[in-house]
């Protein structure tokens, strides 16, 4: 995955925020995670990228959840 990849990526995670959530787990996710880093976009995409690089093969879900984990443990 390159660089552009995970823009492109990124990308669709912020318009995905900015639509109501009527209820997609994924949604939620995604919006729970701007909550947690204080809605700086390039905070939460260096999370994920680094996720997906450490543990490649795993669904966007997966990754959300596990920045999300990882996030609240360190409180």
């Amino acid at each position: 995955m390159n660089t552009q990849d995970i823009k492109a990526i990124w990308n669709q995670i912020i318009n995905d925020c900015q639509i109501p959530n009527n209820g997609n787990s994924q949604g939620e996710l995604k919006q729970q995670l701007m909550t947690l880093v204080h809605g700086n976009s390039a905070t939460a995409n260096r999370l994920l990228s680094g996720e997906q690089r450490s543990h490649p093969n795993h669904t966007q879900q997966w990754y959300l959840e596990k920045v999300i984990y990882d996030l609240q443990r360190a409180r």
